[in-house]
């Protein structure tokens, strides 16, 4: 079965500090000091959560959702690809375009699930 991969806590915090809003089923709650977020899935309801309910509060979406939101809001392409093998397996390099312009390939990661939260993270502080 496909398991759906959802961004970390920090990255679930750039996203809120960069826009990223939408209603989802899939958050982080933190207490006032923020610095650790709990995963929680709502289930068995109708209510959405969206990134202006609460301070204490950050959507969790799909790597590919962000990805998608990345692409589509600010012109920001990720491409992920397979950049050698190692040992324990398959490298991913991530490359990132912004307007057509390339920011180079970087970040040797050793799932395409990091790959593309590096990216992701990369995207949301250096390009946004």
């Amino acid at each position: 079965m496909v398991e759906e991969v959802y961004v970390s806590f920090e990255v679930a915090k750039l996203l809120k500090e960069k826009g990223f809003n939408g209603k989802l089923l899939t958050f982080y709650i933190t207490d006032e000091a923020k610095k650790e977020g709990y995963f929680q899935l709502m289930a068995f309801t109708d209510d959405k959560i969206d990134n202006n309910h609460s301070d204490y509060c950050y959507l969790a979406p799909t790597l590919q959702m962000a990805m998608k939101w990345l692409r589509e809001e600010h012109n920001i392409d990720i491409l992920i690809t397979i950049g050698g093998f190692i040992e324990k397996g398959k490298v991913y390099f991530c490359s990132v375009y912004k307007n057509l312009t390339k920011y180079g390939n970087f970040k040797e990661c050793l799932t395409y699930e990091d790959a593309c939260e590096a990216a992701i993270k990369y995207c949301l502080e250096n390009l946004i």
